[in-house]
């Protein structure tokens, strides 16, 4: 299965995530993570699960498809929100009736607008312009966005025209695999700062690690085809410092995010819970990121991996970079549940 369009669709909605306006150059990852959550309280753990909504027209089981994976996702992390899914598209040769699309845009624009300061009518006009126009045009998007100027902090979940990722010979459905990694996302916005090789690369290594528990599909043979992918940039001077934060990394590590951030990323976690006393996944969620919760990501590493730095742990993690690609299996294999 190609791993590109899925990551990069990703750093998309990455990007609209964590859009914060320009940067200036010198300013630092961490301020730039702290300006983003400055007086935004985190995602709370609640007991609901997201609501679904699907613009009438698309086929259910693209819908079906999704929540298949939201839900493994949130088995694993746990119920975080509130939240929305919303799934929308247009399949070649099929026509989206206008009375769908009012429908479906008053839906979210009465639930975008009625927390918040915006009227359904500019909702209708930046929203549904966009929505419409995506659709129409055949392009596939799926990201996490967020509601940050209601009383409660929103979390909604966008997949739009998610079938042109399926493919009738794929072992496990791309679908699924967009909505476990999206939904993780969710699960870390209740945690706070962290960097986005953290973040991308923890939803990368889920994709991967998530199916397998419920004995769908083979995680080492995902997690090795993205060490295959993150391989193409060892000739490169990039490491995950270069990624910390995507909104001031330079060009050159913006271009090779997919590598850097989400491929590298996801074996940056995968060398992590191999430095943790337990060896296991299952430390990620119960001990790790709450560790971030307390401590900030930086300090949660280091804890964790027994490390005294940060940059010990990217050269620790350089250096297995450059181990066989057996070794690195071997590491791969040697975690626990």
């Amino acid at each position: 299965m190609a791993l590109g369009p899925r990551h990069l669709l990703g750093l998309a909605g990455l990007l609209a995530l964590l859009s914060l306006g320009a940067c200036r150059d010198n300013h630092t990852s961490s301020e730039v993570g702290a300006a983003y959550w400055e007086g935004v309280s985190p995602l709370v753990a609640i007991n609901e699960g997201p609501t679904y909504h699907r613009l009438e027209g698309y086929d259910p089981r693209w819908m079906d498809l999704v929540r298949e994976g939201v839900e493994m996702s949130r088995s694993y992390w746990g119920s975080y929100g509130p939240a929305t899914v919303w799934v929308l598209g247009r399949e070649e040769g099929t026509e989206i009736q206008p009375a769908a699309w009012t429908a479906f845009l008053d839906e979210y624009c009465a639930w975008r607008s009625e927390p918040t300061d915006m009227t359904s009518e500019d909702c209708l006009e930046h929203f549904g312009e966009r929505y419409v126009e995506v659709t129409e045009r055949g392009e596939s998007e799926a990201y996490l966005s967020e509601v940050r100027d209601a009383d409660t902090r929103l979390a909604e979940l966008v997949f739009i025209n998610v079938h042109n990722w399926f493919f009738e010979d794929d072992p496990l459905p791309d679908p699924i695999l967009r909505g476990v990694h999206e939904y993780t996302h969710v699960f870390q916005q209740s945690i706070g700062p962290m960097p986005t090789w953290m973040m991308e690369g923890t939803a990368v290594f889920s994709e991967a690690w998530l199916p397998g528990l419920n004995g769908r599909g083979d995680p080492y043979e995902r997690l090795m085809l993205s060490m295959a992918s993150a391989q193409q940039i060892r000739d490169s001077d990039l490491t995950l410092a270069d990624i910390e934060e995507i909104e001031i990394a330079s060009d050159e590590a913006k271009d090779k995010a997919r590598e850097l951030a989400y491929d590298a990323g996801a074996w940056a976690m995968v060398f992590l819970v191999s430095k943790s006393p337990t060896q296991s996944v299952a430390g990620l969620r119960d001990q790790f990121f709450p560790l971030v919760r307390e401590l900030g990501w930086e300090a949660a590493l280091n804890q964790s991996s027994g490390l005294p730095s940060t940059q010990a742990f990217y050269e620790a993690f350089e250096a297995f970079m450059k181990q066989p690609p057996q070794e690195q299996r071997r590491l791969l294999e040697s975690l626990k549940a």
